[in-house]
């Protein structure tokens, strides 16, 4: 009998690391196990040091690796998919059916099916799943349920899905919920929620518990990662001074968790290849007194970052209202770093604060209310969260209002209603809501915490897809007035996003392995849909001063070694973010680390 172990919590906690420990750990005991990342964005390869795909690869004995890539996946699904039907349609009804293929659903319904096939095989006896940041994993969990409710409601109305006909589809209803049934099962599976000990990470860890016991799932076990070791002799260290703000939170998790949780202490070294992968297993689970500490050579400070002039030029207006988005791999910083930048700016002019994230942090940070309706933070300065939720509700209520408005048919209403209740509407809903906030003209500027990088690239790729399926759904109706105004609107988002004069695209990084080659790949995948870099965030810099222990001083060297790397693989401007000792929490705090920003960005 297979068992289930699935690794959920906040982006940049330390799920890969602690999916790949757990998975070596349990081959290593002589467990067959298999290893799966279902991260859009995931680096199981960079933790491993080797190359892996979305087939299974040997690491070593009883250990195979998969890394699910959502494009490879979804051409193979809409390979099989359309293969049979091919034979017994005519041209002009297959090619329709191709045309529906090609939507933004497939990407979801596609990755999820491969994502299933996982809990549908018992060749192991364990699997392991390294999943996208809370969010993300949360719409995973449920999305069984979701798609299988859909698939049944089609199939009594007109048999079409936004993913093809039901006919088609149909079996993989019980296979969707014989996924629901493996992840409720608290004899196979388990969730591993992966947490910092700070604000945002523990409120997601907590979040994310209360939202997948609503989903029916009960059986968690909890890792506090990242701890900061105990120094007592050095109270002006860095990680002294933060210590205790750590054992605060610690204590918080611990009552939510209590005899259910392992602390996992932060090593000086990286944990990759499998040799320190095989070293932190037994730190982890059977308490070894060991540590990971990597060579790196005594260095002097890094001297290549920008001054804080270009940091401004970037980010100043340049037409009558300029866009800031802000991006990056899960657990940088992107959403601090947002409300700090916001906050300048809100010295400059009217500045709206948006997030795209599910896991929506910009509250906690703020310490205001923030919801789905703007709210004023300050002078100057207003946010709003982009609710998911919310955001289908209102982009039904609108479509289907302005449907009637134009006169569509009752069968087209009736079409539009049943394609409104696939679990793709709210990826399409979260986009119009942000394309009516980018156009209304009514801002200074607009800043914009994006989501971590593979959603991030999945909403700027929305445009494309959503226009696809407007032409496709009113091919043959009158009303093509409405059509162009609709297209005409997702043009205007597209040429601001990818308008230098318009929109400033900052990636959020720090100097560590992981990171830095991850957020050269968004890079890379941001340029592939015309959108370009203007510049590199640095976040969680040490200073030198600051590291008077050992441990501080292993990790600065570190820092040093991967800022000179970073410099060579961006070739862009790079700026420092230095790390605080104290928590960003409370818009004093966000006020005293934009003044930090733009001081020691002009050191060198």
């Amino acid at each position: 009998m297979t068992n289930y172990l699935f690794f959920s919590g906040k982006g940049g906690v330390g799920k890969t690391t602690m999916a790949a420990v757990t998975a070596v750990y349990n081959a290593g005991k002589g467990k067959r196990t298999l290893l799966v990342s279902t991260d859009p964005a995931g680096n199981l390869g960079d933790v491993f040091e080797c190359n892996v795909g979305i087939e299974p690869t040997r690491i070593l004995n009883n250990l195979d690796v998969v890394q699910m890539d959502a494009q490879a996946v979804t051409d193979a699904y809409k390979q099989r998919m359309l293969e049979p039907l091919a034979a017994i349609l005519d041209a002009t009804m297959f090619k329709t059916v191709k045309e529906q293929f090609n939507g933004g659903c497939t990407v979801e319904i596609a990755t999820f099916d491969r994502f299933t096939d996982f809990l549908d095989d018992e060749t192991y006896d364990l699997v392991v799943f390294d999943t996208a940041p809370t969010g993300h994993t949360l719409r995973l969990m449920t999305l069984p349920q979701e798609w299988s409710g859909y698939i049944k409601k089609s199939s009594e109305g007109s048999g079409q899905t936004c993913i093809g006909p039901v006919s088609q589809i149909e079996g993989a209803r019980q296979k969707y919920m014989h996924a629901v049934e493996m992840m409720q099962d608290v004899k196979r599976s388990v969730v591993y929620l992966v947490s910092r000990p700070e604000k945002t990470s523990v409120y997601e860890t907590l979040r994310a518990k209360s939202d997948l016991e609503k989903a029916g799932i009960h059986h968690f076990k909890l890792i506090i990662n990242g701890v900061y070791p105990v120094q007592d002799s050095n109270e002006s260290d860095i990680f002294s001074k933060l210590t205790g703000i750590q054992q605060m939170y610690i204590e918080k998790l611990s009552k939510e968790f209590p005899d259910n949780y392992h602390l996992v202490p932060l090593q000086a070294g990286e944990i990759m290849g499998l040799d320190n992968i095989i070293t932190f297993g037994e730190i982890i689970y059977e308490n070894a007194q060991k540590a990971i500490h990597q060579p790196f050579k005594e260095s002097s400070p890094f001297v290549g970052f920008s001054n804080p002039i270009d940091l401004l030029k970037i980010i100043e207006k340049k037409s009558d209202e300029r866009i800031v988005v802000l991006t990056g791999k899960g657990g940088v910083g992107k959403t601090v770093i947002s409300c700090a930048l916001a906050s300048y700016l809100a010295e400059k002019g009217d500045v709206l604060l948006v997030t795209t994230d599910p896991a929506a942090h910009i509250g906690q940070v703020l310490e205001k209310n923030v919801s789905y309706d703007i709210t004023q933070i300050k002078e100057g300065l207003f946010a709003v969260n982009i609710d998911q939720k919310e955001a289908v509700i209102e982009y039904k209520k609108t479509i289907l209002d302005d449907a009637r408005a134009n006169g569509y048919s009752d069968e087209l209403l009736a079409s539009f209603e049943e394609e409104l209740e696939s679990p793709c509407t709210e990826e399409i809903a979260i986009f119009e809501k942000f394309a009516a906030l980018l156009t209304t003209g009514k801002w200074d500027y607009i800043v914009l915490d994006t989501a971590p990088t593979g959603h991030t690239l999945r909403l700027l790729e929305l445009p494309f897809e959503y226009q696809k399926q407007i032409d496709m759904k009113l091919k043959g109706q009158t009303k093509e007035a409405h059509s162009e105004n609709k297209n005409s609107k997702i043009q205007e988002v597209i040429r601001k996003l990818q308008n230098p004069d318009d929109t400033s695209f900052l990636l959020v990084s720090y100097p560590e392995f992981t990171p830095i080659h991850e957020s050269y790949r968004a890079l890379l995948d941001l340029e592939r849909v015309g959108i370009h870099i203007q510049g590199i965030l640095l976040n969680q810099v040490l200073k030198q001063s600051d590291c008077l222990e050992c441990f501080a001083l292993e990790r600065w060297k570190m820092q040093q070694h991967y800022l000179s790397i970073a410099a060579g693989l961006y070739h862009k401007s790079l700026f420092r973010v230095p790390l605080q000792s104290s928590e960003i929490i409370g818009l004093d705090a966000v006020d005293h680390l934009q003044h930090d920003i733009f001081k020691t960005l002009t050191l060198k």
